[in-house]
């Protein structure tokens, strides 16, 4: 490599998106391909019509093509939109470049998935309600919302720094990760370097922010915003979630008639939820999870 270095500094997954699937995709992908097919089977979720936010790469995108003759994929990225196209040149997916909180499909679909912690990315209660608002109005009736969510369980009375090194064929990158777990978020900020066609190292630069939101929270506000919960998973294991669950993976469905609450404080319980959602309910009030 020369000497000569371009620094540029980029918004999230811009220049991340050339190598988000070496880094992070190729390993997380099996463990949500995995979530998606055990939650699809176990509450009998069947669709003609879906949509991925948040699709990245278009890894999920793949697996839902099996069920979908309607696909739709979502980023606000155009570089991760544009390896999504790329990976999935041989599906009919229709795909828009669109911020969770004004997303709006030019159709209701039946299903809607949000993975990997794309959720974690709206930093502020009101923005999180937001895109959950859009998210409802954009399904069908008895239609379900299929996502994970990172709630923090585990760090949120401690600080501390991480630091991680990457080394791939052609390229390297340093990232600096912040859990600062008082304040309930963690800051990531990357350094990639790498050789452009030119000869030159150009250096990417990229800071990654993300909100906590703890499952009693969540639920409330799902409620509120009438999705009604289905189930809670641990993420990682697929065992029933607990108030310890770091990563979480929920399923929750449109209510054709949505009851709103007064209140975003508190879980106010599932109405009309099935056996996973009322355990749920259960198990937090004798206060065993």
């Amino acid at each position: 490599m020369t000497t000569a270095t371009v620094i540029n500094e980029a918004k999230p997954y811009q220049g991340f998106a050339r190598f988000y699937d070496r880094v992070m995709g190729d390993a997380a992908a099996p463990l949500i391909e995995r979530n998606f097919e055990l939650s699809r089977r176990r509450y009998g979720i069947r669709f003609d019509s879906a949509a991925d936010v948040g699709c990245g790469t278009g890894r999920l995108l793949s697996r839902l093509s099996k069920h979908s003759a309607v696909l739709y994929g979502v980023d606000r990225s155009a570089e991760m939109l544009a390896e999504a196209r790329r990976r999935t040149r041989n599906n009919d997916i229709c795909f828009l470049r669109q911020d969770l909180r004004e997303f709006l499909l030019p159709q209701r679909v039946d299903l809607i998935t949000c993975t990997f912690d794309t959720l974690n990315y709206l930093t502020t209660p009101s923005g999180l309600k937001r895109a959950l608002g859009r998210i409802r109005d954009n399904l069908h009736d008895g239609g379900h919302f299929i996502f994970d969510v990172i709630t923090g369980a585990g760090e949120r009375n401690r600080r501390r720094i991480i630091r991680q090194r990457f080394r791939l064929s052609n390229a390297h990158a340093n990232w600096l990760i912040t859990m600062d777990g008082p304040r309930n978020v963690s800051r990531v900020e990357m350094l990639w370097s790498y050789r452009g066609g030119d000869g030159q190292i150009r250096q990417s630069r990229e800071l990654h922010l993300q909100r906590w939101y703890s499952l009693t929270w969540l639920c409330g506000l799902l409620q509120r915003c009438g999705l009604s919960v289905r189930g809670i998973h641990n993420a990682t294991s697929y065992q029933p979630a607990s108030e310890r669950t770091f990563w979480a993976h929920l399923v929750t469905r449109k209510e054709t008639c949505p009851i709103l609450t007064r209140s975003l404080g508190g879980y106010g319980g599932v109405r009309n939820g099935d056996q996973d959602g009322k355990r749920w309910r259960s198990m937090r009030h004798r206060r065993q999870i």
